[in-house]
């Protein structure tokens, strides 16, 4: 992507950045999940998300949230305290995840 605008490049984990198009996208106002046009683009979101993941009938998850989210639904939803949970940690995200598991009883074995 060209950063041929004034504003700075971002160049550290997570935030990423963005074409002017998206970015003016998210300068509009917030729409309710309860509102039709939300419940519509959730409905395609969702039968896209089958296509991409090969089922017809299986339920996929949207969730909005930052990657520990993903990290702590992870950890609550299919980990039981005592089960051994290997890390591949290379730092600071991979020591979080680490540390998120073990909060929920995993053992957990850093490599």
């Amino acid at each position: 992507m060209s950063n041929s605008s004034a504003r700075p490049l971002c160049m550290i984990p997570g935030p990423v950045e963005m074409s002017s198009t998206v970015l003016q996208a998210n300068s509009t106002p917030a729409t309710a999940h309860t509102d039709p046009v939300f419940v519509e683009a959730f409905g395609e979101v969702i039968e896209m998300l089958r296509t991409v993941v090969g089922t017809t009938s299986g339920q996929p998850f949207v969730i909005a949230g930052s990657g520990t989210l993903g990290w702590d639904q992870t950890a609550a939803n299919l980990v039981e305290a005592g089960e051994r949970v290997l890390v591949l940690s290379n730092g600071y995200f991979g020591e979080g995840l680490a540390d998120c598991m073990e909060a929920y009883g995993a053992q957990v074995t850093r490599m």
